[in-house]
């Protein structure tokens, strides 16, 4: 057994039987290993932020007090190296940003052999990317936030025909087609669902309106053949 897939166990093992302790001398011949390789596996989910505690002594152990369901996630090689591939093809999607530091806080935190592993296959890869249109960092934020807490957001807007517009819209979602990907809102401007994409919002201003949220299917039902907003 991997020391990845033995940690995720132990955490596992003592979240399971919470809140009774689990003494070490117990996981080591459960798992294997020697009672000091146990130890240093407690230390090491304890400074990954497990919340354990334990009892010291000869028949000391440890326990979780973490919440039901809550482990370390054991992953592969190839299912680490699938989420870096996945979000290097997504980097101008909607949390693209996120999705990026998120990669680099998972590649940090293995061991020196995994992450070897994952480099060298990773290496492998040879991905032709197309041009994508830049999309302001603040604007997508500002977009995202909106997504996630139900706040209008106030745009300014080129539509189609090249004509600038502001508008006051409810963030309902993100749409993508043929690489191409917009905010789905209800705008208040026009009392409809309208579709904005994304590298022709010139400015996104945030404020502290919230509304009520509105599904994505029924938005873009709204929108004619799922078009650029008129």
């Amino acid at each position: 057994m991997r020391r990845i897939e033995r940690l995720y166990a132990i955490s596992d093992r003592l979240r399971r039987t919470s809140p009774q302790v689990v003494s070490a001398a117990t996981m080591a011949t459960e798992f294997g290993v020697s009672r000091r390789t146990v130890e240093r596996d407690l230390v090491a989910l304890r400074a990954a932020g497990v919340p354990l505690f334990g009892q010291v002594g000869r028949g000391g152990g440890a326990g979780s007090i973490a919440r039901s369901g809550r482990s370390v996630v054991a992953l592969s090689d190839a299912e680490i190296v699938a989420l870096v591939i996945a979000a290097h093809l997504a980097r101008d999607a909607p949390f693209a940003t996120a999705a990026s530091t998120a990669i680099g806080k998972l590649l940090d935190a293995l061991d020196d052999s995994s992450r070897i592993a994952v480099v060298t296959l990773r290496q492998r890869f040879r991905v032709a990317l197309p041009a994508i249109s830049e999309v302001s960092a603040r604007v997508r934020s500002v977009l995202e936030d909106g997504v996630r807490h139900q706040t209008v957001v106030r745009l300014a807007y080129t539509d189609r025909h090249g004509k600038p517009t502001d508008r006051r819209v409810e963030p309902v979602g993100f749409y993508s087609a043929d690489g191409e990907w917009s905010l789905v809102a209800w705008c208040r401007t026009r009392h409809a669902g309208r579709m904005f994409v994304l590298h022709r919002i010139r400015r996104a201003t945030p404020t502290s309106e919230t509304f009520v949220g509105r599904d994505v299917d029924a938005v873009l039902g709204w929108v004619p053949q799922f078009g650029d907003a008129p």
